[in-house]
């Protein structure tokens, strides 16, 4: 597969938006502290078929949890993350979440965008990756809900093939406020959410995160989690950073429509238009570059027949956006 090049942040900010007037300047020699999981779950591990696993990046499904930030890192992010809590926006999903911080915050943006973490994550993952193309998709944050005891997310597949969810807080230090995902595939899900049974508690896993500025990795499209309520208020904030398999020729899961929910419109539409041109463009260097000189015709018409697909998908989810609904499997208790 044709390995692409990695898309620059954009040069200019959206109107609407502004830089925080005060930050830190993210440090990777002092802000990091990467340190490498104990324990892989597969994607067979979590029941998926030999067919599913190999039309994915890596057969990883989700790890344990990781170190990522030191504490003077993890104290830093708080700071940035308090910053941007006023630009907090709710939907039916998730009452309380900032997303786009990355053009308010140099801190998030370097962060997110950090070449160390890049190639620490590619290599945990176990295939190369890059910063997601999609701004919005780098540094999402949730925090939690008003109302004690409602979940901060409900269960839910993401629509972004690669993420690791990190507690900016101190996860010790609230009643509550797991993150959890489901021992089993999306398709069981469904299956559980569309009968109306509830989830066995024995397939709800809550990795124990030691602290601030830990993680887990996951193919986010492919595990479902959600995060719990709190029991008592408490400050709870975590944070999602988004991949893409630097090997393009994988299917793209980026859904334009429910973006389209949770963005500025004005924003949303120029993000996605430019991911799915960067893919059209680094797809058709490859084959600009790299002359077989073969009359393997059907091959040929296999790639124009993807890229075709590729822009037609695109134009389809951008002429049919607002109809669409918040997807994901609700609390499920």
């Amino acid at each position: 597969m044709p390995v692409a090049n990695a898309l620059s942040f954009p040069d200019c900010l959206p109107a609407g938006y502004d830089h925080l007037p005060s930050e830190p300047t993210f440090d990777p020699a002092r802000h990091l502290a990467l340190e490498h999981p104990t324990k892989r779950v597969s994607l067979a591990d979590l029941g998926y078929a030999e067919a599913e696993i190999a039309a994915c990046p890596s057969d990883l499904g989700i790890t344990a949890p990781f170190r990522v930030l030191s504490d003077e890192g993890a104290a830093c992010l708080l700071e940035v993350a308090r910053q941007l809590a006023p630009f907090a926006i709710s939907l039916e999903r998730i009452e309380r979440m900032v997303r786009g911080g990355t053009y308010r915050s140099r801190f998030l943006r370097d962060l997110c965008q950090s070449p160390e973490v890049n190639a620490f994550m590619s290599e945990v993952f176990g295939a190369p990756l890059l910063p997601h193309t999609i701004p919005h998709q780098l540094g999402h944050l949730n925090f939690n809900p008003t109302q004690v005891g409602r979940n901060v997310d409900k269960w839910h597949t993401d629509t972004l093939r690669i993420d690791y969810v990190m507690f900016v807080t101190d996860p010790r230090a609230v009643q509550g406020g797991e993150f959890q995902y489901f021992q089993g595939t999306k398709h069981e899900m469904k299956a559980l959410a569309e009968a109306g049974q509830p989830i066995p508690p024995d397939r709800m896993v809550s990795p124990a995160l030691p602290g601030p500025g830990y993680a887990v990795l996951q193919q986010g499209n492919m595990v479902v989690h959600r995060a719990k309520g709190l029991r008592e208020a408490a400050e709870r904030i975590t944070m999602v950073n988004g991949y893409v398999p630097a090997e393009i020729g994988f299917p793209d899961f980026t859904r334009y429509d429910q973006l389209y929910l949770a963005d500025p419109h004005h924003v949303v539409t120029e993000e996605y238009a430019r991911h799915v041109s960067w893919m059209g463009r680094e797809m058709l260097t490859h084959r600009i570059d790299n002359p077989a000189f073969t009359d393997d015709r059907l091959r040929e018409a296999e790639r124009f027949e993807q890229l075709a697909h590729l822009f037609a998908e695109a134009a389809g989810q951008i002429r049919n956006a607002g109809a669409a609904r918040e997807e994901h499997f609700g609390d499920g208790e």
